[in-house]
């Protein structure tokens, strides 16, 4: 049952197996219940829409406002992954804002600068991003991002003592010059894209709230989502213990309440 050349769906509005084509990885997703539909086809012959084996409840009506809160956050980080996934960004960045500069607790106001920044940056100097702000435990706003520099110029970040700052992993720090607002760090991404991609996407879950109404920011010249290829249902079980005999990695997400979801890389 480990697929090397899945077949594609030929029939049906729903399945319970798909395929996500990134830049550099293909996703194998097999789900214990029929929750992919059939993209583009979004009707049946008889033009209604297809059916999933279980409800989710509508925007802001969910019964468990905690429940709910941990499903946003898990779109949240699916579509920052999907977006890092599908584009090749060069850096990793953290801004932080001074209190000497701006009210880093005024919610209306740093969303009105910062988004002017990232405005000028991505229309004069091809900056692209995604980034996520987060709350300092006093309520301080900073954000965390993926960056791909364009023509923003970065500065090698040197200590007190005359030497290269560098990261725990060894790589050199750099700060992002355009940065007006307060202190920034820079580096390079390495082999390890993944491993940053999941590093920036944790500070979705450390928040309990949307910090301008929203989980991330992104500049809209990028894919945002990943090529999907619809299968032929395949048994979830079955799929999962052989994947176990195999020896072949894969990660088992509850999604909403029983129903689970099998990611492998291809």
């Amino acid at each position: 049952m480990v697929l090397s050349s899945p077949p594609v769906t030929l029939s049906g509005t729903v399945t319970n197996a798909r395929v996500k084509s990134y830049l550099f990885k293909n996703t194998v997703q097999v789900s214990n219940s029929d929750i992919f539909r059939r993209s583009p086809y979004y009707e049946d012959e008889n033009g209604n829409p297809p059916t999933r084996s279980y409800d989710v409840p509508s925007k802001g009506n969910g019964k468990d406002p905690d429940r709910s809160l941990e499903e946003s956050q898990r779109r949240a980080k699916i579509a920052v992954q999907d977006i890092a996934l599908c584009n090749r960004f060069t850096h990793m960045f953290t801004w932080t804002l001074s209190p000497d500069l701006i009210d880093r607790y005024d919610r209306k106001l740093v969303y009105k600068k910062v988004r002017a920044f990232l405005s000028n940056a991505t229309q004069r100097k091809g900056f692209r991003y995604v980034c996520i702000p987060e709350l300092h435990h006093d309520g301080a706003i900073h954000f965390h991002g993926l960056c791909s520099l364009g023509d923003v110029e970065v500065t090698q970040s040197i200590r007190k003592n005359g030497t290269k700052r560098r990261d725990c992993a060894g790589r050199l720090v750099y700060n992002m010059d355009a940065w007006s607002w307060g202190f920034s760090t820079c580096v390079e991404l390495d082999e390890h894209y993944e491993k940053a991609v999941n590093y920036v996407c944790k500070y979705i879950t450390k928040s309990d709230s949307k910090v301008f109404g929203k989980w991330y920011l992104s500049s809209r010249a990028l894919k945002k989502k990943p090529d999907i290829l619809p299968l032929e249902p395949i048994p979830y079980n079955e799929y999962r213990d052989d994947l176990e005999k195999s020896g072949a990695k894969y990660a088992e997400t509850t999604v909403f309440r029983d129903v689970k979801v099998i990611s492998t890389d291809y």
